[in-house]
């Protein structure tokens, strides 16, 4: 028993270290953010797969009454054809508090749009 107990306490502080972690956020372009360590390339086709911090310009509505301060979007772009996808959007509020989550279960690559997030993103990451 003193075996078990043990463990978790051990277990319990190493998952503490890994959660208290802070992420290191770099400035993609204005209210927008990227997580250089969570990049990660795509094994079926030349591309990438990474998460977006947007914060709120305005143009997120409240959800079930809670305002929303940013979100964290998994986005993967398609260097080769100049596209992209998003999977995951989550929302959070002005706490670091989860608001909503939405998984986008049928979401197709589009034309990635000059001057936005993912075209800078972009830019940075696909060999011209």
């Amino acid at each position: 028993m003193k075996k078990i107990i043990t463990f978790l306490i051990i277990f319990m502080s190493v998952l503490g270290v890994f959660a208290s972690e802070e992420i290191n956020w770099q400035r993609v372009c204005e209210n927008n953010y990227i997580n250089p360590e969570g990049i990660v390339g795509t094994d079926d086709m030349y591309g990438f797969s990474f998460i977006l911090k947007s914060f709120n310009k305005g143009q997120y509505e409240p959800v079930n009454g809670k305002k929303i301060l940013y979100t964290l979007s998994n986005y993967t772009i398609d260097c080769s054809k100049k596209r992209y996808k998003i999977g995951v959007i989550d929302s959070y509020g002005y706490q670091d508090n989860f608001v909503n989550g939405d998984y986008n279960k049928y979401a197709k690559f589009q034309p990635i749009a000059e001057g936005t997030a993912v075209s800078e993103v972009a830019k940075r990451l696909c060999r011209p």
